[in-house]
Formats: C-alpha cells, sequence, structure tokens
C-alpha cells in the first residue's frame, strides 16, 4: 500500500469507564474497533489500552480505559459527517447524555483531529482544543503518529514533556 499523506489521516480518541451491554470496558473499546474499522478506507492503526484516573470527572468516577486510532476517512467524508457517525455508535453501544459535564460512559469516541483541517463550531473544534492538556489523549496517540505529528505548534512528544498528568498503567488488549 502506498504511504498515506499525512494531512489525509484521522485520530479518534476512546475511553470507556462503565461496563456496557458487552461487559468491561475493554470489551467494549476491542468491540468498537470492528465498527470504527467500517469508518477508514485503510486498516486501522490502534494505540496500546491505557488505564487513566478520571479528569475533571464527578466524584467517584471509575477508572478509564484510553486508546487512539488513526483512519483513513473514506471518499466524500468530512469532520461534521464523521463526528455524527461517531455519536451514531456511541448510542448504539448505550451512550446517554444527560448533559452532567464529563460523566462516566460506556463510550467516548472524541475526533481529535481530521487531516490538517482546523474549524471552530458549536458542534466542532478541530484540532480538539484539550488533547495536548491530557496524558490520557497524547501517550496513546503519540503510539501510533509519527514522530513529527504537530498539534498546536509542538509534536506530540514535546507535549508529553510538558504533561503533568499522571504516568498511565498501560493494559493488556493491543494485541
Amino acid at each position: 500500500m502506498n504511504k498515506i499523506a499525512e494531512q489525509e489521516l484521522v485520530f479518534v480518541a476512546l475511553g470507556a469507564n462503565l461496563a456496557g451491554k458487552l461487559g468491561s470496558p475493554l470489551a467494549t473499546l476491542k468491540s468498537v474497533l470492528v465498527d470504527l474499522a467500517l469508518l477508514s478506507g485503510a486498516p486501522l492503526l490502534v494505540s496500546p489500552f491505557y488505564q487513566s484516573d478520571p479528569k475533571e470527572c464527578p466524584p467517584g468516577s471509575p477508572l478509564y480505559l484510553n486508546a487512539v486510532i488513526q483512519l483513513l476517512p473514506l471518499a466524500g467524508e468530512n469532520p461534521l459527517s464523521l463526528l455524527q457517525k461517531l455519536q451514531t455508535i456511541e448510542f448504539n453501544y448505550g451512550r446517554v447524555r444527560t448533559g452532567v459535564y464529563n460523566e462516566a460512559r460506556i463510550l467516548d469516541l472524541d475526533l481529535l483531529s481530521f487531516g490538517t483541517v482546523e474549524c471552530v463550531s458549536d458542534l466542532l473544534t478541530l484540532p480538539h482544543p484539550r488533547a495536548h492538556e491530557r496524558r490520557f489523549v497524547l501517550e496513546p496517540w503519540a503510539q501510533i503518529a509519527t514522530a513529527k505529528w504537530q498539534l498546536a505548534g509542538r509534536t506530540l512528544g514535546e507535549w508529553l514533556l510538558r504533561c503533568t498528568d499522571p504516568i498511565l498503567l498501560r493494559i493488556g488488549g493491543d494485541d
């Protein structure tokens, strides 16, 4: 396969901290990879899975499992159409949006970047406005992106060096 131009790549963060119809958050994240592969014109690149403390979540929130995937958007896809598909997948897995900020969830799919597209709207901001502040995004993202991948003027590695979040625990499931 020809090398895919970086400006065409999409990165999506995956997170879960509640058991769903498939069981554990890990089972949910592994299963959703099949659904996400259908949105890609090339095989997914999948980071290792990491366990993280809930960040800016309601008290008593369970630990999260996180990963990041890279996909090649299908012909005609744009950021808003992909966002709608991601939200449909979340709903199909049982995600309910109650309006509580950073509440526990069965599945969370965050569009981190869509090639080199930059946008700010009520529905979507790209690149993701807080990705560079969150180790649970940076660590798995850096595992699959090229070393020169830029976010807000710095490489992911440079952001990781600046990140003060606790170190993450890498867990099984990246086989």
